[in-house]
């Protein structure tokens, strides 16, 4: 059993913003996409660390596999804007070495939306069985607090640009403790035969999910003050 008190973790920088509400941890294989930078002119700041993150991942993957996630790459960059819109917060792509060598390619996205204010158990049930092409699978009360599992396989149509015709997507429905906003976390990947592979990775991801800041008190003293409190402490003292 691994101690977790031994664990070490490299800290995110969008972890230490002042409007940061959820923390999560990811498993090495994973390289965060600074999407929102992806419309930067690359000699920017932000246009420089989306090239470095993108380098990163290539690193990550085989020299005959390069030429296929460059397209995929440029086919997921005209569909960013739209998922900006419905609330994306979090993208990371994942290289994962399998037992037989091959390289198991993953997408890993975290969207935050509004919800009708009710209990939180309720909020994540019936957003899991909303979605009639997925198959729920569990209503466990995380670290977090209640969630909801889902699971599908999904056919894509013949007319779609690959050579994998299926999907495999496990999601986790997660309320806010407000009880007003849903936390989306899907991991996506075409290589459905390694299923159970994912299903591990993406609840142990979900379970790392926490709404409270959980880094030691050093870290969190180093976090700027957010404007709602600076403009309290400024009418108040």
């Amino acid at each position: 059993m691994t101690d977790e008190s031994t664990l070490e973790y490299a800290v995110d920088e969008s972890a230490m913003r002042s409007d940061c509400d959820l923390w999560f941890a990811v498993p090495p294989g994973f390289t965060e996409l600074p999407f929102a930078s992806l419309f930067h002119d690359s000699g920017s700041p932000e246009g420089g660390r989306a090239r470095a993150a993108i380098d990163a991942l290539l690193d990550l993957v085989p020299e005959e596999k390069l030429a296929d996630l460059l397209t995929r790459l440029s086919e997921a960059h005209a569909t960013v804007g739209l998922l900006i819109r419905e609330g994306l917060i979090h993208l990371s792509l994942g290289a994962h070495e399998a037992d037989d060598g091959r390289v198991l390619e993953s997408v890993l996205t975290l969207n935050r939306g509004e919800m009708p204010h009710g209990p939180r158990n309720l909020m994540a049930a019936r957003a899991a069985t909303a979605r009639q092409s997925a198959l729920p699978v569990a209503v466990p009360h995380l670290p977090c607090g209640p969630a909801a599992f889902t699971e599908a396989v999904m056919e894509l149509p013949a007319e779609a640009d690959t050579r994998c015709r299926s999907l495999y997507q496990a999601t986790a429905y997660l309320p806010y403790p407000d009880g007003g906003r849903l936390a989306v976390l899907t991991l996506t990947s075409t290589a459905v035969d390694a299923r159970e592979f994912f299903r591990d990775v993406h609840r142990a991801i979900a379970e790392s999910v926490s709404f409270d800041n959980p880094l030691p008190e050093a870290l969190k003293a180093r976090v700027p003050e957010s404007d709602v409190a600076a403009s309290v402490r400024a009418v108040f003292g």
